[in-house]
C-alpha cells in the first residue's frame, strides 16, 4: 500500500506577504513570522540536543529573521532561506558556552 504525502492547500509562504514583509509592511512580519513559528520550532527541536534550550533558539531565531528579512534576496526562497538561519542559530547554540 502506497502512502501519498498530503497536498497543501495553503501555501506557506505566500509570495506577496514575504515581499511584503520583507519591504517594512509590519502587519505581513507579523503573519509571516507567526505562520513561519510552527517549521522553526519543528525544525531546531528536531535538530537540537537534549541540553540546548529550544525555545531560546527559536526566539534568537525569529528575531534574526527580522532583522534580516529586508536582505532577503529571493522571496520565493524564503522557507529554504528560514531553514538555513535555523541550522546556523543552532550551530550558534552549540558552541556557546554552557551557563
Amino acid at each position: 500500500m502506497r502512502h501519498e504525502r498530503p497536498v497543501r492547500t495553503d501555501p506557506f509562504p505566500d509570495r506577496r506577504t514575504v515581499e511584503a514583509a520583507r519591504d517594512g509592511d509590519a502587519g505581513a512580519v507579523e503573519r509571516l513570522t507567526a505562520g513561519a513559528l510552527p517549521l522553526v520550532h519543528h525544525v531546531i527541536r528536531r535538530a537540537a540536543e537534549s541540553d540546548l534550550d529550544v525555545d531560546d533558539i527559536v526566539q534568537d531565531m525569529m528575531v534574526a529573521v527580522i532583522r534580516a528579512l529586508p536582505e532577503l534576496p529571493d522571496t520565493a526562497r524564503f522557507r529554504s532561506w528560514l531553514v538555513a538561519i535555523a541550522v546556523r542559530q543552532l550551530t550558534d547554540a552549540r558552541r556557546a558556552p554552557a551557563g
